[in-house]
């Protein structure tokens, strides 16, 4: 799975958040990324003042799974309108704060072309067809939805965990399988492949 999370909010947040959440990359967002349209599918913290999200598109919380912690002493969540989005008032404690980012970035869904992951399931949303994806299959194409290609070497060492020099075709057997799951669903996706690169047409 992309572990990647984008974080809004003071230097010396940022600082903070980078040490807690070691196994995460961490990367700051500025203001403008906020509200650029093709910013979506991404992990996001903000750290602000509730003036914040009235400056933020409404289609930045539909796009993106962003975890909101709002600088106030209210002891309360905020329900939002988007399923993508969790706010939060005041002070959290070190491991709940781990366990919300872990909870809200694992179960939230990606979406490509009215392709939803979610959980284990990938749907056609118009259709309402789904199957199942295995752990692997859902972390390979999560990062596929999120980039849009990525080179077999990247593949094989940094998501199926396989030394590149070890001669095997366990990348192009996920990727088989995952085509026919989005077959099965009757998907315009279509994984792709030139030289030692996979990459999504649709």
């Amino acid at each position: 799975m992309n572990n990647k999370i984008y974080i809004y909010g003071e230097i010396s947040l940022f600082k903070i958040v980078k040490e807690i959440l070691f196994d995460y990359k961490i990367a700051p967002i500025t203001f403008d990324q906020l509200n650029n349209e093709n910013f979506k599918n991404n992990n996001i913290i903000l750290f602000s003042d509730k003036g914040l999200k009235k400056k933020i598109k409404k289609n930045f919380f539909l796009q993106n799974n962003t975890i909101f912690f709002i600088r106030d002493n209210k002891d309360q969540i905020e329900q939002s309108a988007s399923q993508n989005t969790n706010f939060y008032y005041g002070r959290l404690r070190v491991k709940k704060f781990v366990d919300e980012i872990k909870t809200c970035f694992i179960t939230k869904k990606t979406v490509l072309n009215k392709i939803e992951i979610l959980e284990d399931k990938l749907t056609n949303i118009p259709i309402n067809l789904s199957v199942l994806l295995t752990p692997l299959e859902k972390e390979i194409l999560i990062f596929l939805f999120k980039n849009k290609k990525v080179k077999k070497d990247y593949l094989l060492e940094k998501i199926i965990k396989i030394k590149k020099e070890v001669e095997t075709k366990t990348a192009e057997s996920h990727l088989t399988r995952i085509r026919g799951k989005l077959m099965k669903i009757k998907s315009q996706i279509q994984i792709k492949t030139k030289e030692d690169v996979f990459y999504l047409d649709y």
